[in-house]
């Protein structure tokens, strides 16, 4: 899933191999007051599904492992996360081993 190495990365990049072509890279996320953090050591990915009225479920790529993890706090709509379109979304659960 991730970027292999440490060019945007911060090391260690555990578990990068980018078998699946995915190439996430390392954009951290916007907070409520429009500071970023997280930069160059943490992926977030919004997904389609909602919590709540106020909250969502995402995708967060850490360097420090290689697990893709599903993610959900109050009032996370208010944060800014990457987005990806995914034509072939079944191929992509089978690639990060979603129950």
């Amino acid at each position: 899933m991730k970027e292999i190495g440490t060019s945007h990365w911060i090391d260690p990049n555990k578990g990068a191999d980018n078998s699946s072509g995915f190439t996430a890279l390392p954009g951290g996320f916007r907070e409520n007051d429009g500071s970023f953090d997280y930069m160059q050591s943490n992926s977030f990915w919004w997904t389609s599904s909602e919590g709540n009225a106020t909250s969502a479920w995402y995708r967060v790529l850490y360097n420090q492992d290689s697990f893709f993890n599903r993610v959900t706090f109050e009032d996370d709509k208010n944060l800014g996360l990457s987005v990806r379109c995914l034509k072939d979304i079944k191929h992509l659960d089978f690639l990060i081993h979603l129950p």
